[in-house]
C-alpha cells in the first residue's frame, strides 16, 4: 500500500544535527555558500542560532569556514586569532570586527569555540573566518591607503619596477580623516571622491591591479596572494564608492547600495573559490544582503532599489548557493504576530524553533496571508513577505525571542 503521509516540510531545531542534513538533502546538491540571513541585527537569538548551526555543519556536514556581515580586510586579525591565536580576544573583538559587531557576546563565542576547535589540528582542519564587507559604515566608506599600499608592498616584494611607487600614493590619498568624512553621505559637495587626487588614484589602483592579473601565473605559489588580490578589489571598489558619493545624482543611495552590494558579491565569490578545496562555507548576515529579489527601501526622504549580494551570488553559482532566511514571531519588541500573517500562521504550526524547507511550505501557506505591521517596537525589524517564499530555500522560524 503506498505511503500516504504528507511530506515533510520543517524539522525541530531542538536537535540540528538531524535537522540540518535533512534539509540540506532537499537541495539539488550541498552548496558551496550556505546564507543564513537574520531580519535585524542586534537581537541575540538570530547569532546564538547562528552559532549553534556553524558547530551542527562543521561537526556533520564538512563545513570549513564562516564569512559574516563584517569587514573584509578587519576579519582577517580575527581569523589569524582563530587559526593561530595571534593577538588577545579582547583586542580581536575590539579591532577584528566592523559595525559594533566586536561587541556582540555571541561573536566572542563564535571566535572562542572557532579558537578551541582549531587548536592541534591540521591546517586543512582548521574552521577559517572571514569577514565579506567592504570597510564602510553607513555614512562614510574607509580611504584606499591601507589596501594600496598593501597592494603595493606585496608587489614590491616580487617586482622591482612597478607602474606607482608608495609615495605616489601616500601623497595622494592625504590624511584618512578627508575619506571619511560622515557629511559627504547627504552632500556629495563634501566627498573627495571627485577631486583630482582622487581620479589619480583610480587611475594608479587600475594599474597596479593590471600589473598583478598580468603576473598572476608566476604568483600563484605565493601564500600571501590571496589577501594581494582582496587589498586590490577593496581598494578599487572603494575608490569607485567614493566617486558615487562625489555624484549628484538622484540615484546616488540606490547606486550606493548597488556598488556596496557588488563588493559583498565579489568578496563571497572569492571565498567561495579558495574554501572550495577543503569545503563548504556558511554565510550570515541580514535577510536582505542574501536574498535572491530585488531590494527597496521607501521612506519619506529616501527611496532606493537595488540588486542585493544574493541576487548576484544566485546568478553565477546557481545550485551552489542556497539561502535560509531567518523570521521571529514575538519578543524583542514584537508582539505576538496576528493570524493572518505568515508569523502567525508559522506561530500555529510548532512552539519550537523550526527550519522548513520552502519549496514545499509554499505551497502549504494560505494565499490570504498579510504582510505584518506591528514592528513598531523594534523598528529596525523587517518582517518577511510571503512572496519572498519562492525565493528562498530554507526558513528558520523562531516563534519567541529570549535573548535581549
Amino acid at each position: 500500500m503506498p505511503d500516504q503521509r504528507p511530506p515533510q516540510i520543517g524539522w525541530d531545531m531542538a536537535e540540528p544535527d538531524a535537522a540540518l542534513p535533512s534539509f540540506l538533502a532537499t537541495l539539488p546538491s550541498t552548496p558551496q555558500l550556505l546564507g543564513l540571513g537574520e531580519p535585524t541585527h542586534g537581537v541575540m537569538d538570530f547569532p546564538v542560532w547562528r552559532n549553534r548551526i556553524l558547530q551542527s555543519l562543521v561537526h556533520t556536514q564538512g563545513f570549513c569556514s564562516i564569512a559574516i556581515e563584517s569587514d573584509v580586510i578587519a576579519g582577517m586579525r580575527a581569523n589569524a586569532h582563530v587559526i593561530s591565536g595571534q593577538d588577545t580576544l579582547d583586542n580581536v573583538m575590539q579591532r577584528g570586527f566592523s559595525h559594533g559587531f566586536g561587541q556582540l557576546q555571541a561573536n566572542r563565542e563564535l571566535l572562542s569555540w572557532m579558537r578551541a576547535f582549531n587548536a592541534g589540528r591540521e591546517d586543512l582542519e582548521r574552521v577559517r573566518f572571514y569577514g565579506f564587507d567592504p570597510p564602510l559604515e553607513n555614512l562614510w566608506a574607509a580611504s584606499p591607503r591601507h589596501c594600496l599600499l598593501a597592494l603595493h608592498a606585496f608587489l614590491a616584494r616580487h617586482f622591482a619596477h612597478l607602474p606607482a611607487d608608495r609615495a605616489s600614493i601616500e601623497q595622494l590619498c592625504g590624511e584618512d580623516a578627508r575619506w571619511t568624512d560622515q557629511a559627504a553621505a547627504m552632500d556629495p559637495s563634501q566627498s573627495v571622491g571627485a577631486t583630482e587626487d582622487a581620479r589619480q588614484l583610480r587611475a594608479l589602483a587600475d594599474d597596479l591591479l593590471a600589473f598583478l592579473e598580468t603576473q598572476l601565473p608566476g604568483l600563484t605559489p605565493q601564500p600571501d596572494l590571496w589577501e594581494a588580490r582582496l587589498h586590490a578589489r577593496t581598494a578599487q571598489g572603494l575608490l569607485r564608492y567614493h566617486a558615487n558619493l562625489a555624484a549628484p545624482s538622484p540615484e546616488r543611495i540606490s547606486q550606493m547600495l548597488a556598488l556596496r552590494a557588488v563588493m559583498m558579491t565579489e568578496n563571497l565569490m572569492a571565498i567561495a573559490a579558495h574554501e572550495a578545496p577543503r569545503g563548504p562555507t556558511l554565510v550570515f548576515a541580514h535577510n536582505s544582503h542574501l536574498q535572491r529579489g530585488a531590494s527597496r527601501i521607501r521612506m519619506d526622504t529616501m527611496n532606493a532599489d537595488w540588486w542585493p549580494a544574493g541576487a548576484h551570488l544566485s546568478e553565477s553559482l546557481g545550485q551552489q548557493y542556497a539561502f535560509i532566511a531567518t523570521s521571529s514571531g514575538e519578543g524583542a519588541g514584537l508582539p505576538a504576530p496576528q493570524p493572518d500573517t505568515l508569523e502567525g500562521w508559522l506561530s500555529g504550526q510548532s512552539g519550537a524553533p523550526t527550519l522548513y524547507a520552502t519549496q514545499k511550505l509554499a505551497s502549504l501557506l494560505p494565499a490570504t496571508l498579510v504582510k505584518r505591521t506591528d514592528t513598531a517596537g523594534n523598528r529596525a525589524y523587517f518582517p518577511l513577505a510571503s512572496e519572498r517564499i519562492s525565493q528562498i530555500d530554507g526558513l528558520l522560524f523562531l516563534p519567541t525571542l529570549t535573548e535581549k
